[in-house]
This record gives structure tokens, C-alpha cells and sequence, in this order.
């Protein structure tokens, strides 16, 4: 149970890596107005284990965005996990360009055994990031703590403090903001660009960092197209254990988008000593909206 729950983790892992784009990621050109559904496979040591979803609906005032994981097949069976994770937020007119303010992010997982349930709010004049979470069994209610937890006994870690949460971006709000600041910068331009960008998720506090490369011909999944690739990896700062620190560090994320005006992700991979999880783009719902329309219903 212990591996089918870390192999989930690096799904989470690519969730969060989505927000690896910006140097700068608080201080935006104007956003572009997006609307997005896709839909995408997710592969473990090269079995089916799960789908995802990805949501983005973006004006030049306001986003809304989150992602939903269902588990498939045999990672169903073993652990029937489920994660729903959303954020909305607003940009701001500020001297030197716009500013991306995170109004909430809300994050639901779910096992047979566990349930989660955390919010995330900021403060309008701090900034400071303020937590409410949930953790319980979805079957009878009972409140459980972390220690119940048999992946967490005697792995306690202490919470992030409060500095440590003011002016870090939430998972969603850090996808919209990079975003938005990658396509500013120009999708196309030539040559590597450095980058690190401040995360706070509810419970641990990392940045991720990595580079860019050149947009290229690369074949996925016998398919070749032009996109641009990206290598990033996740630093812990806070609220990690010595093995969980020790895990993320031997993580590496390699991802490819496309580079145009959408800016969409095709292929997501993560590697660390569980193997490779890999996020494939199974639908692009603008053309047909069933995918997204039926998601998970085949799993419930």
C-alpha cells in the first residue's frame, strides 16, 4: 500500500511541477483569455494507473484552474485514489505590469481508508497563506491525525511558520502565473532560461526550480511535433522529513509543451527511485467536449 501511495505522489509531483515557468512569476505582462479542458493518461512503470484532467478559464481580470486525478486499473483496485485540486484568483494592475493575487486553493484527495479535505486562503494586506484541513475516514467520519497515518508513523514534521508562507504561490495560482509569464516572454525564443519559483501547497514549503531548452521535433508516443522542453526538479525549504527531502531532491520532472498561443502541455514525466510516472495528453476537449464531459464517470 506504502508504493502504491508514493507512485501516486508522483502524480502530485506532476501537478506541482506545472509551475515551474517563471523566474518572476508575481509580476505578469498581461494575461492572455484561455479557456481549457484536456484530458490525459497517467502511466506507471508502464501500466494504466490512473486519469487526470486539467481545467483553465482565464480573462484578463480573473483565473480559475484545477486538476482532477482519478486512479484506473490495477492501482484502483490495490488503492482507490481520487484528488481534486482547484484554485481562483485575481490579476491586479501594479506599477511595472500586472500582479497575480491568489484568492483561494482548495485540495480534496481520497483513499479508501483516508480522506482530505484542506482549504487555502491569503490575507488581503499580509499575504500570508492560512490553512484549514480535514483529515478523516471517508467511510464512518472519524477524524483521523497524521499519526494514524501508516505511511506518516514517527515521520512527524513541524508546521511551516508564518513567514515562510507570505508571498508564496499556491500549486494553481504558481500554473497560471508561469504560464502567463513564459508566453509573455515568448514561447519560440532561443536558448536556456534559469528559474525558481516559490511554492507553499498547505503542508510543505519548496521552490522548484530547473531550465528551458529550445523548441524542437520530438516524437511522443510515435508522433513527432515541434515543442518545447523542460527539465525541473523540486528543493525542499520547509516541513519535510530527512527521506521525503531525500526523495524529492532524486526527482527529476522533464516536460513538453507546445509552442504556440495555447501553451498546453503534452507529455509530463517524473523519475525517481519508484521508476517513471508519465502524463500523456489523451483529449483535447475543445474539439470534443465528451472526454471532459464524462470524466472519471467510468471510475466512480
Amino acid at each position: 500500500m506504502r508504493s502504491v501511495w508514493r507512485g501516486f505522489s508522483n502524480i502530485a509531483w506532476i501537478g506541482t511541477a506545472l509551475a515551474v515557468y517563471a523566474t518572476f512569476p508575481h509580476t505578469l505582462q498581461a494575461a492572455p483569455v484561455q479557456s481549457e479542458r484536456l484530458t490525459y493518461e497517467l502511466m506507471l512503470g508502464g501500466l494504466h494507473v490512473g486519469d487526470a484532467m486539467i481545467s483553465l478559464e482565464q480573462t484578463d481580470r480573473d483565473y480559475s484552474t484545477g486538476i482532477k486525478v482519478t486512479a484506473r486499473g490495477v492501482a484502483k483496485m490495490l488503492q482507490n485514489f481520487q484528488a481534486d485540486m482547484k484554485g481562483q484568483g485575481h490579476f491586479i494592475t501594479a506599477p511595472g505590469g500586472n500582479k497575480l493575487e491568489p484568492v483561494s486553493y482548495k485540495r480534496q484527495w481520497s483513499t479508501d481508508e483516508v480522506a482530505n479535505d484542506m482549504t487555502m486562503t491569503f490575507d488581503p494586506q499580509t499575504r500570508v497563506a492560512v490553512v484549514e484541513e480535514r483529515l478523516f475516514n471517508p467511510t464512518t467520519g472519524k477524524a483521523l491525525t497524521r499519526d494514524e497515518l501508516p505511511w506518516s508513523k514517527g515521520n512527524q514534521s513541524k508546521p511551516v511558520p508564518p513567514d515562510m508562507r507570505t508571498g508564496a504561490l499556491d500549486p494553481m495560482a504558481a500554473f497560471v502565473a508561469a504560464r502567463a509569464q513564459i508566453m509573455a516572454q515568448g514561447v519560440t525564443t532561443s536558448g536556456p532560461k534559469s528559474f525558481r519559483v516559490p511554492i507553499y501547497d498547505g503542508n510543505k514549503r519548496y521552490d522548484v526550480v530547473g531550465k528551458t531548452a529550445a523548441v524542437r521535433v520530438i516524437a511522443v508516443n510515435g508522433v513527432e511535433r515541434s515543442l518545447m522542453p523542460l527539465v525541473a526538479r523540486i528543493e525542499p525549504v520547509f516541513g519535510f522529513t530527512r527521506d521525503a527531502e531525500d526523495r524529492m531532491r532524486e526527482a527529476e520532472g522533464k516536460f513538453l509543451f507546445t509552442p504556440d498561443e495555447r501553451f498546453i502541455p503534452v507529455q509530463l514525466t517524473v523519475t525517481n527511485d519508484l521508476g517513471s510516472a508519465v502524463m500523456n495528453l489523451a483529449a483535447d476537449c475543445s474539439t470534443d467536449a465528451a472526454p471532459c464531459d464524462n470524466f472519471g464517470r467510468d471510475t466512480q
